[in-house]
C-alpha cells in the first residue's frame, strides 16, 4: 500500500479503447466514465468520512498483537453495532525496528480494512524506542517517526492523538511533567500542521481528569498546540452518577474556559467498566447498564465523542481488570454490553439533537430528537427499581429496555407507567415527559 489509487485491468482496457477515439466521442466517453466512477457509493474514504461524524467508538488493539488477525471480523461487528470509531496505537516501536529500518505493512492493511468497513481510525502516536527514551529528550528522532507516519497516511487519516496517558509514569517513561509533555506536543503539532494544516491534533488522553496536570499543560503554553481536549474519566466500580461524571465534565469545561480554551471539543477516548473477578469488577449485566448511562450523560454535557475501552476482552487472567473491559469475548461472542451499545446507537444515531435532561426523585432523564425528528426519552433509576408514573404529551409509539427488548408499560390518556431500574428504558414518540404530580414538563426548550 502506498496511498495511491490503483488501476485495475478493466479500467486499463477501457483507457486503451478511449485512446483510439478522438474529438467529441473521446470527450463524451471519458466524461461518462468519470461520472460513473465518481458516483460509486462503495468508496471506503467516503464511508469513513461519514463515520467521523459519529460520537461512538471503541478502543481496539487492531494494529498489533493477537487482535490484529481478527481485525476485519471486529470491524464488521462494530459496524453492525453502529460503532464508527476505532482508537488504536500506531506504535513507534512497531514501525522502526530495528533502528533506521522502517516498516508499515501492518498499519497499511489495518488502514485499508478500516476504509473498506467505513470505520474512522484515531491513531495514537506513542511511546518510544530503546535508542530514544524518553521521547521528549530525543525530539529529532521522535519527529522523524511522526513525519513518516503522518505523511504516509495523509489524505486518509485526519485525526492524530499525541501519546496515551502522559500523566502516568508507566506510559510517559519518565516522571510525568506537563511542561515536558508540552515540549513534545508543541513539536508534534507543528510537524503535523506542516504536513497538512487541516489535520486535527488530539491531546494525549489523560488518565482520569488530572486537574493539576491539565493546569500545568495550560501554564506551559500547551493551549495552542492541540485541537481537541481528551480525558479518560474512569469511574468503575462506581456508577457514573455516583462517580460525579457530569460534575467533573462541567468542571473540565470551566477549566478550559479559564484559559480561554472553552470552545474546543472534549473527547473521552477511554471509559469502561471491567467484568473481572474482584472487588472492583462488575457483572456483565452491570457493564451493560453502565455503558448507555455513561454515554447519555457525557453526550448531554456536550462531549463530542466517547470511545469505550475496549472492544475485545483478552480474557487471560480472571482477576485482572485489563483482560475484561471488552464488550465482546475473546472469541468475539457479544457480551450484553455489546447489545446495549447497539441499542443505544440505533435509538440515538449520529445527527441526533439534544432536547432535555433532568434528575428528580431518583429518576434520570435525557432526551433527543433523532435525524428524522422522532423524539426519544431515556429514563433510569441508578438505585433500586421502582414503579414510576409519568405525564406525557403526544403518543408513545414504543418502549424498549437497554438491550432493545420491548418493555411492558401502561400508556393511556397522557399517562405512562413504567418499572425503572439501573438499565435504561427508551420511550419513543412523546413530545414531553415529566414525573406525574410535578410541574415539570420538558418540551424541547432544554439543552
Amino acid at each position: 500500500m502506498n496511498g495511491r489509487t490503483s488501476t485495475g485491468p478493466a479500467s486499463c482496457r477501457f483507457g486503451r479503447f478511449v485512446n483510439r477515439l478522438s474529438g467529441f466521442w473521446h470527450i463524451l466517453l471519458a466524461y461518462l466514465f468519470c461520472s460513473y466512477v465518481n458516483a460509486l457509493p462503495t468508496s471506503g474514504l467516503m464511508l469513513a468520512s461519514e463515520a467521523c461524524e459519529s460520537p461512538y467508538g471503541v478502543c481496539a488493539h487492531v494494529s498489533r498483537g493477537d487482535e490484529r488477525p481478527v481485525a476485519q471480523k471486529e470491524f464488521a461487528l462494530m459496524s453492525e453495532a453502529g460503532i464508527a470509531w476505532v482508537r488504536t496505537d500506531f506504535d513507534w516501536s512497531g514501525v522502526e525496528r530495528p533502528r533506521g529500518n522502517w516498516t508499515f505493512d501492518h498499519l497499511d492493511v489495518v488502514v485499508s480494512w478500516a476504509e473498506k468497513a467505513g470505520i474512522c481510525l484515531l491513531p495514537i502516536l506513542d511511546y518510544d524506542v530503546p535508542w530514544a527514551r524518553p521521547a521528549y529528550k530525543h525530539l529529532d528522532a521522535w519527529l522523524e517517526y511522526v513525519r513518516r507516519v503522518v505523511s504516509r497516511y495523509k489524505g486518509r487519516l485526519r485525526y492524530w492523538e499525541v501519546w496515551n496517558e502522559p500523566n502516568l509514569e508507566g506510559f510517559w517513561r519518565d516522571k510525568p511533567d506537563p511542561a515536558n509533555y508540552v515540549s513534545l506536543l508543541r513539536a508534534t503539532y507543528q510537524e503535523i500542521k506542516r504536513i497538512d494544516p487541516n489535520l486535527v491534533v488530539v491531546l494525549g488522553g489523560m488518565a482520569g481528569i488530572p486537574w493539576e496536570y491539565l493546569e500545568g499543560v495550560y501554564k506551559a503554553g500547551g493551549k495552542d498546540f492541540f485541537d481537541v481536549m481528551n480525558v479518560h474519566p474512569y469511574r468503575y466500580p462506581r456508577a457514573p452518577e455516583e462517580g460525579r461524571l457530569v460534575e467533573d465534565l462541567q468542571r473540565l469545561r470551566q477549566l478550559m474556559s479559564q484559559y480561554g480554551d472553552g470552545q474546543k471539543p472534549i473527547w473521552i477516548t477511554e471509559i469502561g467498566w471491567p467484568t473481572h473477578v474482584g472487588p472492583r469488577g462488575v457483572s456483565e449485566e452491570v457493564q451493560a447498564q453502565m455503558l448507555p448511562r455513561a454515554y447519555l450523560l457525557a453526550l448531554h454535557e456536550g462531549v463530542e465523542r466517547v470511545i469505550w475501552y475496549e472492544f475485545q476482552a483478552p480474557e487471560g487472567k480472571p482477576d485482572y481488570n485489563e483482560d475484561h473491559f471488552g464488550i465482546v469475548h475473546r472469541d468475539l461472542r457479544p457480551k450484553p454490553a455489546y447489545v446495549a451499545y447497539r441499542t443505544l446507537t440505533s435509538l440515538r444515531p449520529t445527527g441526533s439533537k439534544i432536547v432535555a435532561g433532568w434528575e428528580e426523585r431518583g429518576v434520570f432523564c435525557r432526551s433527543w430528537d433523532d435525524p428524522q425528528g422522532t423524539r426519544i426519552w431515556a429514563l433510569w433509576c441508578p438505585g433500586e427499581s421502582q414503579e414510576v408514573s409519568f405525564t406525557t404529551r403526544g403518543a408513545v409509539s414504543r418502549v424498549v429496555d437497554h438491550l432493545g427488548n420491548p418493555k411492558e408499560h401502561a400508556a393511556a390518556d397522557g399517562r405512562l407507567r413504567l418499572s425503572l431500574g439501573p438499565g435504561v428504558t427508551y420511550v419513543v414518540g412523546p413530545e414531553a415527559v415529566s414525573l406525574q404530580n410535578t410541574s415539570r414538563a420538558e418540551d424541547g426548550n432544554g439543552g
